[in-house]
């Protein structure tokens, strides 16, 4: 009898595929049943192979001639904690008696990654149909089931997938290894963790470097007879402006009008409305819940994934789609009964609008569906005690928001009057609420009344009182999740408008379903830590960032990294193709590689600032090292490669191709360096060397560990470098001086192979 074989993604969404299908039982890697036979990955089951097995030439330790390693051709391998449920999954596609497979993975570029890494290893070549499910509730799993379409269908989200993926690898294995060698200290690049990261170092650099500055304002209250009114003065000629530089200034204008009449200039009110918003995408969604819950991107997309998975309670969440197709529509008011149970008057009154049939709702719209439309209710009823509390938080701002979308506008009235008192004009505007309409569905949003008086042009007011308020410029807020998430969702650029918004979405950082991740790692690699909601890049972030810019400033580009994500976005619309992306990357790699590794490491005065090592402290000015000798020249028939003869052995502090110092000649009578030392990255000896003391495997390129000789604007001296090397702590203190020309004491200690200022008795 044929079978067909169901491959989910997760045991938990097997077992209820399982269910709506009638299998019985629970199996520990399948469940069969007549007809079927379903089975499930564990996430990810398969990997691109490790560099060691895509070539042994590339296995062992990194060195420099390794670089670049762009694979003709990706190996794939098994992850070892999956090789099990591997071998289930493998052992069923092959199985004589399977003649059809279901790809029930999650909808959206990891899922088809996961399957077809699957099939294409084992070798599988049995005809697949994708299903696509939108909710995980029985209605909504048995239509996937009934509405199965060709494999085919999805070859390009597919092929944008396996090109992120050996993306991701190319830039991350060889940059990564490319700046650790560079460096001397394990420094991690990633396609978008890095421009990701610089967004943060920028960010923190801008509030370091913001000098506040003190600004007055003049406020004033104007009456009308008995009716008063806030205003707030504007400067000529283009009134606009309403800062004033100097306290003299602004004290000037409260003397010049106070108590003195005035007259208004003009009155201006218009109805206005404030659309409905659209409903929640995963990107919004985790904005709103960062905000609003203090919920971090990745606690959020899990509480969001347990609503979908086991509570059936939400659509999809991967999405990075705000709107519904016409389609889900014309069942739209199942999830608002849904809704009812717990939001009855914001469902009943977008129940009755959609009934109403009378206006066009936004959020409609095939066009603007991409993989998955967006995060709604599905028509499952929930039972509050049964969620947590951060479940049900997520699951009502989901429930509210998807009613707002159906709700009438909130209108008012905007009233602007100008008036002018002394010769200086004066703004009072206001706002009158008329009809809340969708604000009663998410009532913390502020929809405050400002009633202005009821005036005409021409008529009398008087200052009654006025005050120059000081205030201060304040630096740029931290980035927390919720604005990093938008600002990664936008390439950089810190767009509000929802609409512009929308626009650059193709072309932003990462994908909704793998920024949360993105920031996490971050964390995890101590490049950024959370202070409350705010996210501050580490000084190792500030570090791994400037070192990368300095080198391939390409690399830490939010905006070209955003186009290679557009890039893949086209590919799955059939616009770009995976060989032409794939060639660009490889191309970039290369020539990324070669720039680096030919040429020289950029000081540290140059990665902080003029005169700034590392940490912050300043260099001793020297003066420039003496140039290179000329290469000697080539013997008449020797190769291009020839070395050049020992005679002409360059001199202390010049470095190779691969940016390390090229060994000293021997010592007189040939007697052996004595090692002050192991050095803390490979475990060779430290020498002492004209410019520094230097790992001794610094001359073949397969270390750059080294301490300068001067050092926080001091002298390290080698009895210093021999406590380093022994303790990781000098034993006494030693005399420095600070940027400012004042001497110090401190300790010197090793951290990571890098040496830092320790105060610490």
């Amino acid at each position: 009898m044929p079978v067909t074989l169901v491959v989910a993604e997760k045991p938990s969404v097997g077992r209820e595929i399982a269910k709506v299908l009638g299998l019985p039982g629970r199996g520990s890697g399948s469940i069969s049943g007549p007809g079927y036979v379903v089975t499930w990955a564990v996430g990810h089951l398969i990997g691109i192979a490790e560099p060691g097995e895509q070539d042994p030439a590339w296995a062992g330790r990194w060195r420099m001639a390794m670089l670049p390693m762009i694979p003709a051709r990706f190996r794939l391998a098994v992850l070892p904690e999956s090789a099990r449920q591997y071998e289930i999954v493998r052992g069923l596609m092959l199985r004589e008696d399977v003649t059809a497979i279901i790809n029930a993975t999650d909808a959206g570029r990891e899922g088809e990654l996961i399957f077809r890494r699957i099939a294409m290893l084992a070798g599988c070549d049995k005809p697949v149909r994708r299903l696509w499910a939108s909710d995980m509730t029985e209605q909504g799993l048995k239509k996937a089931l009934a509405g199965t379409e060709p494999a085919e269908t999805r070859r390009n989200l597919g092929l944008a997938a396996f090109a992120r993926a050996e993306a991701d690898w190319l830039v991350g294995m060889n940059y990564s290894r490319l700046f650790t060698l560079k460096d001397g200290s394990l420094i991690t690049v990633g396609r978008v963790q890095t421009p990701v990261l610089k967004l943060l170092v920028d960010r923190r650099r801008e509030i370091e470097l913001f000098a506040p500055r003190d600004y007055w304002t003049v406020e004033a209250t104007l009456a009308h007879g008995e009716e008063a009114f806030a205003a707030l003065w504007h400067a000529p000629p283009d009134y606009k402006e309403t800062r004033i530089d100097r306290r003299a200034e602004a004290d000037a204008v409260v003397e010049g009008c106070a108590g003195r009449p005035g007259v208004v200039l003009s009155v201006e009110s218009a109805a206005r409305q404030q659309k409905p918003p659209l409903p929640f995408d995963l990107t919004t969604l985790q904005r709103e819940a960062n905000a609003r819950l203090g919920l971090s991107a990745k606690d959020t997309l899990a509480v969001a994934q347990a609503l979908y998975e086991r509570r059936k309670l939400i659509t999809y969440p991967r999405t990075d789609s705000r709107h519904l197709t016409r389609e889900l529509f014309a069942e739209i008011l199942e999830p608002l009964r849904a809704a009812y149970a717990h939001f009855p008057a914001e469902a009943q009154a977008a129940a009755e609008a959609v009934k109403a049939g009378s206006r066009r709702f936004e959020c409609v719209n095939d066009a603007k569906v991409t993989d998955h439309h967006a995060i709604i209710p599905t028509a499952a009823r929930a039972a509050r005690q049964a969620l947590s509390a951060d479940e049900w938080s997520v699951y009502e701002m989901i429930c509210r928001r998807f009613c707002a979308a159906f709700m009438a506008p909130a209108r008012y009235s905007a009233s602007t009057v100008w008036a002018e008192v002394a010769g200086q004009r004066f703004k009072a505007t206001g706002k009158v609420f008329k009809e809340l309409g969708w604000l009663t569905a998410e009532p913390w949003r502020a929809a405050a009344d400002n009633p202005l008086p009821r005036l005409r042009k021409g008529q009398a007011v008087a200052a009654r009182a006025l005050e120059a308020r000081a205030h201060q410029t304040k630096p740029p807020a931290h980035f927390t999740d919720a604005t990093l998430l938008g600002a990664m969702e936008t390439a950089g650029k810190l767009v509000e408008d929802g609409e512009l918004r929308e626009a650059m979405k193709k072309r932003g950082l990462g994908t909704p379903a793998t920024r949360a991740q993105i920031i996490e790692t971050l964390v995890a690699r101590k490049y950024v830590a959370r202070d409350g909601k705010k996210l501050v890049a580490t000084d190792a972030g500030r570090h791994a960032v400037e070192l990368v810019e300095a080198h391939l400033p390409q690399m830490v580009s939010p905006e070209l990294t955003g186009e290679w994500e557009k890039r893949l976005a086209d590919i799955e619309q059939g616009r770009d193709t995976y060989p032409a992306f794939m060639r660009d990357i490889r191309q970039a790699v290369g020539q990324g590689v070669q720039a680096v590794r030919d040429a020289p490491l950029v000081p540290h005065a140059r990665l902080f600032g003029a005169g700034v090592d590392r940490d912050g402290f300043p260099l001793d000015a020297a003066p420039p090292p003496p140039a290179a000798p000329p290469p000697a020249p080539v013997a008449q028939g020797a190769p291009a490669s020839a070395p050049a003869p020992a005679a002409s052995a360059p001199g202390p502090g010049v470095r190779d191709r691969d940016g390390f110092p090229l060994e000293e000649p021997p010592r007189p009578g040939g007697a052996p360096e004595e090692p002050l030392g192991p050095c803390p990255l490979c475990g060779r000896g430290v020498v002492e060397r004209a410019g520094a003391f230097e790992c001794q495997a610094a001359a073949t390129g397969e270390c750059d560990f080294a301490i300068p000789r001067r050092l926080f604007g001091g002298e390290v001296r080698a009895a210093l470098v021999r406590d380093l090397l022994s303790k990781g702590r000098t034993f006494r203190r030693t005399r420095f001086v600070s940027r400012a020309g004042k001497p110090f004491n401190a300790h010197l200690r090793l951290a990571g192979g890098r040496v830092e200022l320790d105060f610490s008795d």
